[in-house]
């Protein structure tokens, strides 16, 4: 009688609970589809603006690269005196500096070549050419696109030497723009996808197939072009070839402009997204098979021991990990009660573990962030000092006018601030080595509000700082520590406008020292809270490497210790570090 009331009990479970399985499991699929497909949708925009706004930013700093150091060369023959012989010197010297550059000339302003290091491309008459009378207005002038015998594209340059506001002679520069085509040839985008770049009349600048550079005239200048010029941020469309449809997405690269579209049929775009779509629906009814097969076999073999294995459970996930679950059944519950006792071991020790390799995490981290960096800094920074070096040597030799001063501070400046980002990635870089010792945090807080006491007193920003006499002193690197305080009680100055607090309070929490930096300042929303301890983010414009939290993060953490940024916008901002007592 039980067994017939147990078997009926099945099947009314079966058939409540089956349908709702089967429902369950389509719908989830259907909104998984959905969420799915608005997902792709948002990744691959996204991703194309990125490959987009980067190559353009690498075609851009290319260009501007080529045209400052024209600049550069063009300031420093403004600021000196130099016969033909020296002039010569100091074009071959520039030029075999910056290889970007096939030649360099200096043109008289009646159009004849003083000296040359030896133009590669075609010959031209600089006084009928309409970028030679720009450059004589005072402006800096870009050709279009040309080839030399050889096929290798090239663009001409030119900038005006003055002295005391005119225009004495001009600095013509041929650019290879073969680094140009490097960029779009490394872009790989499906089969059907490419990224060229137009000028303003609609003619090819930079294309996979060259001969379209070359030989194709300037197409019907399309509306989306005064449109991607009027946008700061790139511009969807489609178009139609040969009945297919692609899809566009242009870019406007401000000072030369150049307009970069990628463009990719949608077919191909949609390729993938469909066949996964495809594969989720026959998932989706085989699921729904097997469940419908298979639930009469497992409900009987799951409802009699469920609710001890349940209740367990429970206990295991409410934190007591010394639960065992005892199950007498011997079948697959029965192996799951096993499962459950070695997993609760297993993360035990996990925890352990975790907490002995987080620093190792944290600095791999810093690593990974490092490599993808480290190509870019080290060429900026090469380029970047190698140019400064050679303009300040040469410079400082000479008697300089107003013009050549004021170019020799801004080079020193701009030199300053790279050393400055140098140091500032290193130490980022650079896993800390400690040297603790037993120190009262309190004395290096009152140190650093010694220092800022000057700057919070004209302001009329009031210290504040409570600090129990007996709170212990801990394991610290005096130096590292310090530089942690003052970098937070900085960033807490520099925030806030004239008048406010700044509290600074010490207390015990369990086995941590806590120290609580509080600033009365206009808070951080949510979006940027979230990042502010990402290497490289800065809201400060060019003053901020985005480097400062990263370093303090990655100090704190290498004194065991944890960071964290409470804040809300117009109510402050306080920094929280927790450190070990022992």
């Amino acid at each position: 009688m039980n067994r017939i009331k147990k078997t009926k009990l099945i099947y009314k479970f079966l058939l409540f609970i089956l349908p709702l399985l089967i429902l369950s499991i389509i719908i989830t699929s259907v909104i998984l589809s959905w969420t799915s497909y608005n997902y792709f949708l948002k990744t691959i925009n996204q991703d194309y603006r990125n490959i987009i706004k980067s190559s353009a930013g690498e075609i851009r700093l290319y260009m501007e690269h080529a045209q400052k150091g024209l600049e550069g060369l063009a300031l420093v023959m403004a600021a000196t005196k130099l016969d033909r012989w020296q002039k010569e010197m100091a074009l071959t010297a520039f030029n075999h500096m910056a290889v970007e550059f096939m030649s360099v000339s200096l043109i008289s302003i009646e159009g004849n070549e003083i000296v040359s290091t030896g133009r590669e491309g075609d010959d031209i008459t600089f006084s009928q050419s309409e970028i030679f009378k720009k450059v004589l207005m005072g402006q800096n002038a870009i050709s279009g696109v040309m080839l030399t015998k050889e096929n290798i594209p090239y663009i001409h340059i030119a900038v005006p030497v003055l002295r005391l506001g005119e225009v004495k002679e001009v600095l013509w520069g041929e650019l290879n723009l073969k680094s140009v085509w490097d960029v779009l040839e490394g872009i790989a985008i499906g089969h059907t996808g490419q990224v060229y770049i137009m000028d303003l009349s609609g003619r090819f600048i930079a294309h996979r197939k060259i001969d379209r550079v070359v030989t194709t005239p300037p197409a019907k200048k399309p509306d989306i072009l005064k449109e991607l010029r009027e946008s700061d941020t790139p511009i969807e469309w489609i178009e139609e070839r040969d009945e297919t449809k692609f899809y566009c997405l242009g870019y406007y690269i401000p000072g030369f402009d150049w307009v970069i579209v990628l463009s990719q049929t949608y077919p191909e775009i949609y390729a993938y997204l469909y066949q996964n779509i495809y594969r989720a629906a026959f998932i989706t009814c085989l699921i729904c098979l097997a469940a419908i097969l298979l639930g009469w076999n497992w409900v009987k073999r799951f409802l009699t021991p469920i609710h001890n294995l349940h209740r367990q459970v429970q206990r295991i996930g409410q934190g007591d990990l010394d639960q065992k679950v005892s199950v007498d059944s011997q079948d697959e519950i029965g192996d799951l009660g096993l499962a459950f006792n070695e997993m609760t071991a297993s993360l035990k020790k996990f925890i352990r573990r975790e907490v002995e390799t987080a620093r190792e995490l944290a600095h791999a981290k810093n690593l990974a962030v490092l490599g993808t960096t480290s190509s870019k800094v080290t060429h900026e920074v090469g380029n970047l000092l190698n140019n400064v070096g050679m303009i300040q040597a040469t410079l400082k030799g000479e008697a300089l006018s107003p013009t050549g001063k004021n170019a020799l501070k801004i080079l020193e400046k701009e030199s300053a601030r790279v050393r400055e980002f140098i140091h500032n990635f290193l130490q980022f870089a650079k896993k800390p080595e400690l040297r603790l010792e037993r120190r009262s945090i309190d004395a290096m807080i009152r140190e650093v509000l010694l220092i800022h006491q000057p700057d919070t007193e004209k302001r009329g920003i009031h210290l504040e700082l409570n600090w129990p006499a007996d709170l212990p002193p801990v394991n610290v690197d005096p130096r590292l520590m310090y530089q942690v305080l003052n970098n937070l009680v900085k960033n807490s100055l520099e925030a806030m406008t004239d008048s406010g607090n700044i509290s600074i309070e010490g207390r015990i929490e369990g086995e941590h020292l806590v120290v609580r930096i509080e600033d009365t300042g206009p808070g951080i929303g949510p979006d940027i809270l979230e990042q502010i301890f990402d290497p490289f983010f800065t809201t400060k414009g060019k003053k901020g490497t985005g480097l400062g939290l990263s370093i303090v993060k990655t100090i704190v953490e290498a004194h065991r210790g944890t960071i964290e940024c409470q804040s809300e916008l117009r109510k402050g901002t306080t920094f929280i570090l927790r450190l070990p007592l022992q």
